[in-house]
């Protein structure tokens, strides 16, 4: 068989898409468990649950800031995270801090086994409500009470992709850095 010039060139086109095909999916394509990203409202499930469950799934870190903590259940979830030597850390806001006892109780018990926890000092708010690891993110309207759980209109996005998850990360790296100065 003789092999001619558009033969050699139509086998270098072949290669050429095979290894860009390759490429695509090498380096582009992700499974959807890795991009699972779902919104959920409180109604329609136990938002408290996907927030431990999320904590739970932690190999390495675990950052929150919340605005209201006052939950046993996920204060459970973020000690025993602690106690997997996993680095935890969280902030809260200060009026809240200040004015509800329940959440006092549960941030200094935090604190208590060595989780610390910043107070923002501004005059503003911190209104956050996000978790993130280095497995997944919670983040929405949902503060960590029973009110929030079972009465309020409160959605939750729940995600595992992690291009999403860094941003949330990094938001969270800035923030707790600059309290816990």
């Amino acid at each position: 068989m003789k092999l001619t010039r558009e033969g050699v060139y139509l086998g270098i086109i072949i290669i050429l898409i095979a290894l860009c095909g390759q490429f695509y999916y090498s380096f582009k394509w992700k499974p959807a468990r890795e991009r699972d990203i779902h919104v959920y409202y409180n109604h329609d499930v136990e938002a408290n649950q996907k927030v431990i469950d999320t904590i739970q799934a932690a190999d390495k870190f675990v950052y929150f800031a919340v605005y209201t903590f006052t939950r046993e259940d996920i204060k459970d979830a973020l000690l025993a995270a602690k106690y997997r030597g996993l680095d935890v850390q969280g902030l809260t806001d200060k009026d809240q801090y200040a004015n509800l006892p329940a959440q006092r109780k549960i941030i200094d018990e935090l604190r208590k086994y060595g989780i610390p926890i910043s107070v923002q000092y501004h005059s503003g708010i911190m209104h956050m409500k996000t978790v993130v690891t280095d497995n997944g993110y919670v983040s929405g309207s949902y503060n960590w009470t029973a009110a929030a759980t079972k009465i309020n209109d409160e959605v939750i996005e729940v995600g595992k992709d992690d291009t999403i998850r860094k941003q949330y990360q990094t938001v969270l790296q800035e923030v707790l850095q600059k309290y816990n100065k």
